[in-house]
């Protein structure tokens, strides 16, 4: 069940291509990125989810999907240069990232990467495979201590219709010294396969959304990185 929360996030194989209107439009993505956090809003090191919602579009044929939106905020204590360092190193994410099973390099060009992602759940004796292809876009802001990696959808095995969206990040000094801001928003389209889909989707996203910012932080820390 946790598969379909996994796949809002991480941010698939050039299987199916989906002809739907573009998510790059959506009012979640056209926002400024860096205007992070709301006031009143203190971040630490714990990820919070600040937006987390599922809307179960009209049935396109044989397929429903289910649009999604989110945004996780969190402060760590690393640099943003040791953030992007671990998140970038996609072959070693097998080793700590949850129910990543496999990872392929499919092209790397500067700060340009193409990744193929295969996540399986086990349940009772069974595996339930998502496979999907990704390109992710890692541009600098030395002047602005900024950062971004951006990723799109190039296909998927048919779970997933598409997922736009990015790592926003940027480095603050702190009295403990430096940290980086780092913001994830995503707006994705995860086809509906069961009637209770949207609902567990909604229990254990966020926790597993909140959990990747935990993985890459315990990476960066047993790697020794500040």
């Amino acid at each position: 069940m946790r598969k379909f929360a996994l796949i809002l996030c991480i941010s698939l194989s050039a299987h199916v291509v989906y002809t739907l209107p573009s998510l790059v439009q959506d009012p979640v993505l056209q926002q400024d990125p860096w205007a992070f956090p709301i006031p009143g809003l203190t971040l630490s090191e714990k990820a919070k989810t600040v937006v987390f919602t599922l809307d179960t579009l009209p049935r396109e044929g044989k397929v429903t999907w289910i649009l999604t939106h989110q945004d996780i905020q969190a402060q760590l204590p690393l640099s943003m240069k040791s953030f992007a360092e671990v998140f970038l190193d996609f072959p070693s994410q097998v080793a700590y990232m949850p129910r990543l099973a496999k990872i392929t390099m499919l092209k790397q060009d500067g700060g340009l990467y193409e990744v193929r992602q295969r996540y399986e759940i086990h349940i009772l004796g069974y595996t339930y495979p998502t496979e999907y292809d990704m390109r992710y876009e890692y541009v600098q802001y030395p002047d602005l201590r900024r950062a971004e990696i951006r990723w799109h959808l190039l296909g998927s095995d048919g779970s997933i219709g598409g997922s736009e969206g990015g790592w926003f990040m940027e480095e603050v000094d702190t009295p403990n010294g430096t940290a980086v801001k780092v913001r994830n928003l995503n707006v994705g389209l995860v086809r509906k396969d069961f009637p209770l889909q949207a609902q567990i989707m909604n229990m254990v996203g966020p926790g597993e959304l909140e959990g990747i910012v935990t993985a890459l932080l315990k990476e960066a820390k047993r790697r020794g990185l500040r």
